[in-house]
């Protein structure tokens, strides 16, 4: 990494944007297919977004958000991450996550009709994504 040179972060998910043309030094996001580092210089890319933890490091302090799906864009030391759903280490209930969960699961082994299976599933991983996020910072 070049010293001074930095990358500009934005975070948007449908609900809100969570970071606007924040400055960073580096970040490190759960791609499809496994972790991925983006420094200063970084080629152009788009990768699909999995679930689990999204960091940024800046000004030598680290921040952590659960990120759940969608696609990330770096060009020209940008980095656009447009997230199905992304939430902020600090700010995830774990127990409102294990209620979620318990009460999916309930749902999937009733075989309610009109419950959506995959869906319900998808919930399942993106409550336990969610978890190991907060539980890093516990």
């Amino acid at each position: 990494m070049m010293p001074g040179k930095k990358l500009t972060l934005n975070l948007i998910t449908p609900e809100k944007q969570l970071i606007q043309d924040k400055p960073v030094d580096m970040v490190i996001l759960p791609a499809l297919l496994g972790e991925m580092g983006i420094l200063p210089g970084h080629v152009k890319t788009i990768v699909q977004l999995g679930m689990g933890s999204l960091r940024y490091k800046a000004d030598g302090k680290e921040e952590e958000f659960a990120a759940l799906g969608g696609f990330v864009e770096v060009l020209n030391d940008v980095v656009n991450v447009f997230a199905e759903s992304a939430a902020l280490a600090g700010e995830i209930d774990e127990e409102k996550e294990k209620q979620r969960i318990k009460a999916l699961k309930e749902s999937l082994s009733r075989k309610d009709a009109d419950i959506d299976f995959e869906l319900a599933e998808m919930e399942i991983k993106q409550a336990i994504a969610r978890m190991k996020v907060k539980k890093k910072h516990l």
